[in-house]
């Protein structure tokens, strides 16, 4: 089954206007979860973000900042990183997510987590000087060993026109950006 995740800019100026469009995005399925990456907000930023969330689109949401306001805003979520120093926060039940950018680091966090994400697979749309780091060979190599299964994510540069190589290479599904905020597609 493919799926698709989203994931918000840094930075969106109209905060209503960006949770209208998760909200419609996770309303409608066309996005399974969403992740809320704000690398420069605060507690405060983040709780105020998130505190006239519908409970029901609280629980689709993973933070990837501020982890540990998960529980008290019953958030479905967390996103592992260097800026929560890869630690779940204490008595979180719920989906547990990292992103890889190497497939050594994809084999040790895998067993760790609910789903990955890879990347760079493609030129990045959001980020500049981003750029691949994989070629289609390596990648079908790695799935053909395992590696890349039903709960790794393609992530970087993905749009729909790349959906049917990514099933193809064996990848679950995809993590987008770019093509939501910028392209307006999914």
């Amino acid at each position: 089954m493919w799926r698709l995740i989203g994931i918000t800019l840094p930075q969106y100026e109209d905060w209503r206007e960006e949770k209208q469009k998760i909200i419609s995005l996770l309303q409608t399925n066309k996005v399974e979860y969403f992740h809320i990456r704000k690398p420069e907000f605060d507690f405060k930023q983040i709780s105020l973000w998130l505190e006239d969330l519908p409970l029901t689109i609280r629980k689709r949401l993973c933070l990837h900042d501020c982890t540990e306001l998960a529980k008290e805003f019953q958030i479905g979520g967390v996103h592992l990183n260097n800026r929560n120093n890869y630690e779940i926060p204490s008595n979180f039940i719920g989906r547990i997510s990292c992103s890889c950018h190497s497939f050594s680091e994809l084999e040790k966090w895998k067993a760790k987590c609910d789903y990955v994400f890879l990347s760079p697979i493609y030129d990045s749309i959001s980020k500049e000087n981003y750029k691949s780091r994989f070629t289609k060979s390596e990648l079908k190599k790695a799935a053909e060993k395992g590696i890349i299964d039903q709960n790794v994510f393609a992530l970087s540069g993905v749009e729909p026109k790349n959906f049917s190589e990514l099933k193809e290479i064996g990848f679950g599904g995809a993590a987008i950006m770019g093509s939501i905020w910028q392209n307006n597609e999914i």
